[in-house]
């Protein structure tokens, strides 16, 4: 239990600090939503980019662990979408952000770190796998889901247009292309050095701190009235479903536990920022977000430690 409360209360803290800057008026919060801006177009990307570059994918086959991570996320997603419009009858597009925060795990920030941890380099190996399809295919899913809503909402463009429109926004989203030039960086056998290598380096290793500082400074001035319900039950879905369904998954297909193990502990972290970031880069379901992000993100090292005890660590 030390372990994971020794990685999800660091990241908890600096959502504080940004509400607490927001709270004591250190800042305007103009300067939060260019910090959340940074973090998307620069940070993020470079993160993502270096990640990618220096994955050792051969040490494990990769099919194995998305055949027994991503289907389970994707039943995630379908209930948290599902419950949120039939249930709590919230708007499609905010519904959409329901479903990635019943899914979209902060891996980057706290699942490769605990899974490391917890299971040593295997578990690293794995996280990165998780990592290596995480963001194209969620970030690709939201986009796909968001920009359907539009065209039924509005005038019902042909379906070249949608198609068209989806590629553009996939295509020239930072995030994905920073994960697409890690993978071409990668199987080119480029490996960025000496002070390009740095700067990349640098940027990313800032991207989690700000991100979560600008997260913070997002929250202050709300509240959960109104939305305690939804919050909650997408929090429960996203700390307590997915790692069950995972749990599940892995074993109706005969996967080993030195899978199980990492597999079940990614599956239990927070939602990560992104989901905060998608809401802001389309105008809907932020608040939704920001709640469902502070509350697993206080409450998964209660949860994560209780997962982990649940599977054992070797």
């Amino acid at each position: 239990m030390t372990d994971a409360f020794e990685i999800v209360l660091p990241i908890f803290a600096l959502v504080a600090v940004g509400w607490g800057i927001a709270a004591a008026g250190i800042l305007p919060a103009s300067v939060g939503e260019g910090l959340a801006a940074f973090a998307a177009t620069i940070g993020i990307p470079m993160m993502l980019f270096e990640t990618i570059v220096k994955a050792d994918l051969g040490a494990a086959s990769p099919w194995e662990v998305w055949g027994c991570y991503y289907p389970a996320a994707g039943l995630a997603w379908f209930l948290g979408q599902t419950v949120a419009a039939r249930v709590f009858a919230l708007p499609p597009q905010t519904s959409v952000i329901a479903g990635m925060g019943a899914t979209f795990a902060n891996i980057g920030f706290v699942g490769l770190p605990l899974a490391q941890r917890a299971f040593g380099d295997h578990g690293a190996l794995v996280a990165t796998m998780v990592i290596s399809v995480h963001l194209p295919l969620w970030m690709t899913t939201a986009t796909v889901l968001l920009l359907r809503c539009e065209a039924q909402a509005g005038n019902a463009p042909s379906a070249f247009a949608v198609v068209g429109r989806i590629g553009l926004a996939v295509f020239r989203n930072p995030i994905i292309l920073g994960l697409l030039a890690g993978v071409v960086a990668h199987f080119v056998g480029f490996r960025p050095s000496g002070m390009l290598g740095q700067t990349i380096h640098t940027l990313g290793s800032v991207a989690s701190p700000i991100a979560l500082v600008s997260l913070g400074m997002s929250m202050h001035g709300q509240s959960l009235s109104g939305e305690v319900a939804p919050s909650l039950t997408i929090a429960a879905i996203k700390l307590l479903a997915l790692p069950a369904f995972v749990l599940i998954l892995c074993r109706i297909a005969g996967a080993e536990d030195d899978i199980v193990g990492p597999l079940v502990m990614i599956g239990s972290v927070p939602t990560g920022i992104n989901v905060y970031l998608v809401a802001t880069q389309f105008g809907v379901g932020r608040r939704l977000a920001s709640n469902v992000v502070a509350v697993t993100t206080g409450a998964a090292a209660v949860t994560a430690s209780a997962w982990l005890m649940w599977i054992g660590a070797p």
